[in-house]
């Protein structure tokens, strides 16, 4: 037996955890017990180790036999998840058009209404795909997706429809501002079978307004928060605070002013980089003047933030869990659809011409540009296959990991600050009281419980 490369251990107490990614377990070794299996990992002779250890350890894949390629795993459940034909996804933008004007947008937007024609596009699509899968996921987009509303609400219907008829399962989210989010539209949000909805504050509101006001210029934040009250009693909702080195230090005073708000342990808190990139077209993106953090310098901003969102009631420390193929980038049966029916592989190709790969009306005729996200492989860079995070992350942002400039933001956080999330989790979940090897998803419902 040998240990797993994908093992983050720390000390809390007198005792030791061991976390593996590749898992998504967590065990805790008594310091008298710690010895011995340090001498057995480090192939010492006689090392003093209870045999029941070892099996906890095998059980949580913390020990893996030594004729076992943990690498070459991963790389074949990448390549499954990538092919899966039993699930399709779309994200869909209903509308380009915005009515904010976010100096850091990756989009570059304009006015625009998805029309019937391709709406009927997307149910042809849908239909062709009903016989062969068990799932059908959507994210609502934008632009601002709830200036399409109409075509969102229409399109919903049909698809519950359609996949109620097919005994395939349907469940959908949304991206929003959250300006027009009032209580009438989160019922008919509801009733759709959304599941979850993110909203993004920037911080308090001379901060948010200055981030993300109004097409206008006029300020957005209460309006929002007015929003959010209504919001959190019929849909799960979680607060993205997208941030800078300019904006972060006022991070705590958001936090402040949604407690005061009456919303704290109704709704979760969490960031988001800016990032400054320049696709060649004509989104504020390109020209954004902002400081904006290294993935390094966010990860720690990151782990920080989890110190003030447990202290003000807006969620906590986790562990992140093994993922497959991680995005509709690179999962071949997944589509980003245009308010105009062109098709994108990533989120962030939404409204670049440069980045369509064919169109509704005749999905499966797409041109050379998917086949470059389809070919972006994790396990051909060296970096990659020798980082813990790799079961967890798989790559991270083919978007970012094509682009030599913005390469190094590809990586999911967890490369930076596993050592400190780990920890933070342990010494939350603590007083849970742990036996053997637990799951962590297991653990945090039991410390949400308490």
């Amino acid at each position: 037996m040998k240990q797993s490369r994908y093992n983050v251990w720390v000390g809390h107490g007198d005792s030791r955890y061991v976390y593996n990614g590749n898992s998504g377990a967590l065990l805790r070794i008594a310091e008298r017990d710690y010895d011995g299996l340090r001498r057995f990992l480090d192939d010492e002779p006689d090392p003093d180790v209870r045999p029941a250890l070892l099996a906890d350890m095998a059980k949580g894949r913390m020990l893996v036999s030594d004729d076992y390629d943990e690498l070459k795993a991963l790389e074949t459940l990448y390549d499954l998840t990538r092919y899966d034909t039993s699930q399709f996804g779309l994200t869909i933008v209903t509308s380009l058009g915005c009515n904010f004007d976010c100096p850091y947008c990756f989009e570059d937007k304009h006015p625009s209404i998805m029309g019937d024609d391709v709406q009927a596009g997307i149910l042809a699509i849908l239909d062709d795909q009903l016989p062969r899968i068990r799932q059908f996921g959507v994210t609502w987009f934008g632009g601002e997706p709830l200036i399409g509303k109409r075509a969102l609400l229409a399109l919903s219907d049909a698809f519950i429809d359609r996949c109620d008829r097919a005994e395939v399962g349907y469940s959908a989210t949304i991206t929003t501002n959250g300006y027009l989010l009032d209580e009438e539209t989160c019922e008919q949000l509801r009733d759709r079978r959304v599941q979850h909805v993110q909203v993004c504050l920037d911080g308090p509101p001379d901060v948010h307004d200055r981030m993300r006001p109004l097409a206008n210029g006029k300020g957005t934040f209460w309006q929002i928060v007015q929003n959010l009250h209504h919001a959190v009693e019929y849909l799960r909702i979680s607060i993205r605070m997208n941030v800078d080195a300019g904006n972060y230090p006022r991070a705590e005073e958001l936090l402040r002013i949604l407690s005061a708000e009456g919303l704290a342990g109704k709704l979760t808190v969490n960031l988001g980089q800016i990032v400054g990139v320049d696709d060649g077209n004509l989104s504020p993106s390109a020209s954004y003047m902002g400081a904006c953090f290294t993935s390094s310098e966010f990860a720690k901003a990151e782990t920080e933030f989890t110190e003030l969102i447990m202290r003000y009631g807006f969620g906590g420390p986790s562990v992140p869990q093994r993922t497959g193929a991680p995005c509709t980038a690179v999962r071949a049966n997944e589509l980003v659809v245009g308010s105009d029916g062109e098709l994108y592989k990533c989120w962030d190709s939404v409204g670049n011409p440069n980045e369509v790969i064919g169109h509704v009306s005749d999905y499966q005729n797409t041109n050379g540009r998917l086949q470059r996200w389809l070919r972006y492989n994790p396990f051909t860079n060296e970096e990659c296959c020798n980082c813990v995070a790799l079961p967890v992350c798989m790559g991270g942002c083919a978007h970012h990991g094509m682009d030599v400039i913005q390469h190094e933001n590809r990586c999911d956080t967890f490369r930076y600050n596993h050592h400190d999330r780990v920890l933070a989790f342990v010494e939350a979940a603590a007083a849970a009281g742990m036996e053997g090897v637990v799951q962590t998803r297991e653990l945090a419902r039991a410390v949400d419980r308490r």
